[in-house]
């Protein structure tokens, strides 16, 4: 299903007073005094805010900005609240000393939540224009006071485009996922939150999961298995991957990384082929795997690294084990960053003030969609041997690392310095992260998985955690 994010402008318009063609003399604290100024604050505001939706756009999002709605009374707004119907964030620019806007039971802004996702409180800093500031931040903090639940959907974003931006990322990430359903092949993971956590990240969340029994995919599975068509197009898929994944053919002897042959190969093929095959049924984005379990790992024979490689570099989001806490993360983290993110087991090493991040799949377009793939090994799943599993050659430069807690009420956020990869004796993909504070990502641990984005997104997660409601753990 397509999808576009629709932001729509809302303005308290002024009343007549400062509407003249002459600046008004009185009462224009800080906000328009004329017809042209009001009409030069509107087409700043439009041109402010077609700028972000044109970059973003570049970037690969879909944003719908609608026509600015002006308000001037509580009526206008109950007159023009069904043109509201299916916006997802509303820009609030209280340009003009609109009384319903001070008061939060009577108030522009606490309507518009009953009708909207999210509002940004917006105003422009230009010279003797100071516009809401006066009245936005006393009203969201009384409103915060009352009713949480409301007012965390509320971001204030004074004189900060930059904010704005992020804003439209966070609540992007958010409505993609109400609006998806994830493929399940297996139980959730009880050792990662199980139905619990699933339940209750459908609940806050609002997506969908569609699910597919162990029995049920190891018959589709073999059923392909026997399929000549399949088989050959399962050929060609792994051997492309297996060919591309050629580099540095000295590590893969001096680290004991085998080539897989054509059984392995053909089996990573079709499993690609069965879940591709289920994401088109379902009309989804979205899959995870309880790959891990002896049900399906005993009677497949085979793993779904190289498929969920291919799949995330697509800008698809596959997710492992399905784990229902992480499994979140990875899709929100996908459409914040709008670009391939790594699912990984984190270690702490506080001695040397580094994680390492391992997990037998791994994007290779860590950087973009567009941009150049980092360089891999084709090699088998680690634990075993089955299968195709990239290692891919990580290269130097910031990131961005979430963990969730099980409960889904507590984010930790950790910005470090990718160094490259390692070379343990653990899951393929492993990448060495430096931090400032690694006791504190120790003592601070969310979740068993984390994902990881190329790139700083610290922002943009602190906002996610305002917007859900959760407890937002900074460490560097």
């Amino acid at each position: 299903m397509s999808f576009a994010l629709r932001v729509r402008p809302i303005v308290l318009k002024p009343s007549t007073v400062f509407l003249g063609e002459r600046p008004s003399e009185v009462g224009y604290w800080g906000f328009v005094r004329s017809m042209s100024d009001y009409e030069g604050e509107l087409a700043a505001i439009v041109k402010d805010l077609s700028g972000i939706v044109g970059d973003l756009s570049k970037e690969g999002y879909s944003i719908s900005l609608q026509p600015v709605l002006e308000v001037s009374s509580i009526d206008d707004f109950m007159n023009h609240a069904g043109e509201l119907k299916g916006v997802h964030l509303s820009v609030l620019l209280p340009i003009a000393p609109v009384a319903l806007y001070q008061y939060p039971e009577r108030s522009v802004l606490a309507a518009l939540l009953s009708v909207v996702d999210y509002v940004v409180v917006f105003d422009r800093f230009s010279e003797h224009i100071y516009a809401g500031t006066l009245f936005a931040p006393p009203l969201h903090k009384y409103l915060a006071s009352q009713s949480p639940e409301l007012a965390r959907r509320v971001v204030l974003a004074e004189g900060d485009l930059g904010l704005v931006k992020s804003v439209m990322r966070v609540v992007y990430a958010l409505e993609k996922l109400k609006n998806t359903t994830v493929v399940m092949v297996g139980e959730p993971n009880y050792d990662f939150g199980g139905w619990v956590t699933l339940a209750k990240g459908v609940g806050l969340f609002g997506f969908r999961v569609r699910h597919i029994t162990y029995s049920r995919f190891a018959e589709d599975f073999e059923n392909r298995l026997k399929n000549p068509k399949y088989i050959d197009e399962a050929k060609g898929i792994a051997n492309d991957y297996v060919d591309k994944g050629q580099a540095e053919a000295n590590i893969r002897v001096k680290y004991e990384l085998p080539e897989p042959d054509e059984d392995r190969r053909i089996r990573a093929g079709v499993y690609y082929l069965t879940l591709r095959d289920y994401l088109n049924e379902a009309g989804s984005d979205w899959v995870t795997v309880n790959c891990l379990s002896a049900n399906t790992l005993g009677k497949v024979k085979a793993t779904p690294c190289m498929a969920f490689s291919i799949m995330n570099d697509s800008g698809l989001v596959a997710t492992c084990e399905a784990d229902p806490t992480a499994m979140i993360t990875h899709y929100l983290m996908r459409w914040i960053a709008n670009r391939p993110v790594a699912f990984y087991d984190p270690t702490v090493n506080i001695g040397e003030g580094k994680l390492i991040l391992a997990h037998c799949t791994s994007p290779t377009r860590m950087t973009g969609y567009d941009k150049a793939p980092f360089r891999y090994i084709a090699t088998t799943h680690h634990e075993s041997n089955t299968s195709v599993a990239p290692k891919v050659l990580y290269e130097p430069s910031t990131v961005t690392i979430a963990g969730l807690s099980h409960d889904l009420s507590k984010l930790l956020i950790i910005k470090g310095e990718a160094t490259g990869p390692t070379y343990l004796r653990i899951c393929r993909n492993q990448v060495e992260v430096k931090v400032k504070d690694a006791t504190g990502a120790l003592e601070n641990w969310q979740g068993f998985h984390w994902v990881m984005a190329y790139g700083d997104y610290v922002k943009e997660l602190e906002l996610l955690a305002k917007l859900t409601g959760m407890q937002a753990i900074k460490v560097e």
